[in-house]
C-alpha cells in the first residue's frame, strides 16, 4: 500500500476516534502542527554550518520560528502553502481558541460552530436537515423521533465532511514534504 495511503487512513483514524468537535480539533490541530514543523525543517537548506548554528538557533525553544503561526506566515510568505491552505489553518486554530475560552460544550451543529467551517476551502456541507423537516411539516408528519433522526444523521454528515476537509489539508502539507527545496 502506498505511502500517502497509509498516512491518510492514520489521519483518518485518528479524526474519527474523536467524540466531540473539540476533541476533534485539538487533535486536528496537533497533526496540522506536527506537520508544518517537519515541513519547516525541510524547507531549510541542507549545509553542515547551516544546521549545526542556524536552524537550531530558528526553530529552538526561545527561537523565532517556535510559534507554528509564525512558522505558518513563512511558508505563506515562501510559496511554500497556498493562501487557502494558510487560511483554513488560520481558521481552525481560531476556532479551537474560542472553544478554548469557551466553557459550553458544542455540537457540530450549532451556529458558532457551522458557521466557521463553512469557511473552510474543502468543506462541503450537505443539503441542510431543517428543510427536509419544513417540509415534512407542511404535510404534518413531523414527530419528536423523527425530527432527531434527521438532526443526529445531518450532525453525522457535518462531522464526515469536517474530518474529510481536515483529512485532505493535512495530506497536502504533508506532500510538500516531499519536494527538495534546497537540493
Amino acid at each position: 500500500m502506498p505511502e500517502s495511503i497509509l498516512q491518510e487512513d492514520t489521519i483518518l483514524e485518528k479524526l474519527n476516534q474523536q467524540a466531540d468537535i473539540h476533541s476533534l480539533l485539538v487533535v486536528a490541530i496537533k497533526l496540522i502542527n506536527d506537520n508544518i514543523d517537519k515541513l519547516i525543517l525541510k524547507v531549510f537548506r541542507k549545509e553542515p554550518h547551516a544546521i549545526k548554528f542556524v536552524i537550531p538557533s530558528l526553530i529552538g525553544k526561545n527561537g523565532p520560528l517556535n510559534d507554528t503561526a509564525v512558522c505558518l506566515k513563512l511558508l505563506y510568505a515562501l510559496g511554500i502553502i497556498t493562501r487557502e491552505d494558510y487560511e483554513d489553518i488560520e481558521l481552525l486554530i481560531a476556532i479551537l481558541d474560542e472553544l478554548n475560552q469557551d466553557d459550553k460544550k458544542y455540537t457540530y451543529l450549532d451556529d458558532e460552530i457551522l458557521g466557521p467551517i463553512s469557511l473552510l476551502h474543502d468543506m462541503v456541507l450537505p443539503p441542510n436537515w431543517t428543510l427536509q423537516q419544513d417540509e415534512d411539516k407542511e404535510i404534518g408528519i413531523v414527530d419528536t423521533l423523527k425530527s432527531s433522526i434527521y438532526q443526529n444523521r445531518y450532525q453525522q454528515m457535518i462531522r464526515s465532511a469536517l474530518i474529510i476537509a481536515i483529512t485532505e489539508l493535512t495530506v497536502r502539507i504533508i506532500n510538500k514534504q516531499k519536494i527538495d527545496y534546497f537540493p
